[in-house]
């Protein structure tokens, strides 16, 4: 019980990044997970993702 009210509290480590979909560019800030997601979606195939060097 204690582990799972940890982790709904426990922040995700974010990662600034720069995202690419051949259109437009964002900046957001997404956690590894987002990362991946975008990664494997298919419809998100010709999405580039690069991590903001700091």
């Amino acid at each position: 019980m204690l582990k799972k009210l940890i982790s709904i509290f426990k922040k995700e480590e974010r990662f600034d990044c720069i995202v690419w979909d051949g259109k437009t560019m964002s900046y957001p800030s997404l956690t590894q997970k987002q990362i991946d997601e975008i990664n494997k979606d298919p419809k998100r195939k010709n999405w580039i993702v690069t991590l903001k060097e700091k």
